[in-house]
């Protein structure tokens, strides 16, 4: 005779048997989660037609006019040193005109707001502080009714570009162009672009 307490461990393996196999026989739901289609990357956003340099457009009561480019190895600087650029990169320089031709004051665009394209590669600018010449990132950044401004940006680009090979913008919503963004598939891509060729 098996004691008491053998006989109960016995009953319990034997019941945790059963409701293994029990469950086994059960048959179990199962659930398919399937993610939304991924936008189609193939479709490119299309560029408006750049203008010549000298034209302007206007964006909100902004007059913004891309006046001219030019390529520079190196440049005398507002305190009299000399920048070269690093190896296989040059210098190009864009010259802006902005006016404020609304009735209140207004921000300044940022400089991100501006852009030089090579095919689908960006460049953003950064400070150059070129003699004789006024920095955009320098500029206070409130225009006044009926004011205008007149500076430059330096963009740091390869040294085997010409200025035919490029193009500015001007992105007044937004701060890349994205174009591997198509504007069906992506709210931003609809942001408004003006474009001008770097080649007089």
């Amino acid at each position: 005779m098996f004691p008491i307490h053998k006989t109960q461990n016995l009953l319990f393996v034997g019941l945790f048997i059963l409701t293994a196999c029990s469950a086994t026989d059960q048959s179990v739901a199962t659930v398919t989660i399937t993610a939304p289609p991924l936008p189609d990357l193939t479709e490119l956003k299309i560029l408006p037609t750049p203008m010549s340099p000298r034209q302007t457009v206007v964006h909100r009561n902004f007059q913004v006019t891309m006046s001219e480019a030019e390529l520079t190895k190196g440049y005398q600087t507002e305190f009299d040193s000399t920048r070269e650029p690093a190896a296989d990169t040059q210098f190009l320089w864009i010259h802006i005109v902005l006016k404020n031709s609304g009735q209140q004051e207004q921000d300044l665009p940022e400089p991100e707001h501006f852009s030089v394209l090579n095919g689908r590669t960006e460049y953003k600018p950064t400070y150059g502080h070129r003699k004789d010449h006024v920095d955009y990132m320098a500029l206070t950044t409130i225009m006044v009714k009926g004011q205008e401004v007149d500076a430059w940006l330096r963009f740091d680009i390869p040294a085997a570009l010409a200025l035919s090979d490029l193009q500015f913008a001007f992105l007044p919503e937004s701060s890349q162009v994205s174009l591997a963004f198509s504007p069906s598939a992506y709210p931003w891509g609809d942001h408004p672009i003006y474009l001008w060729t770097c080649a007089p």
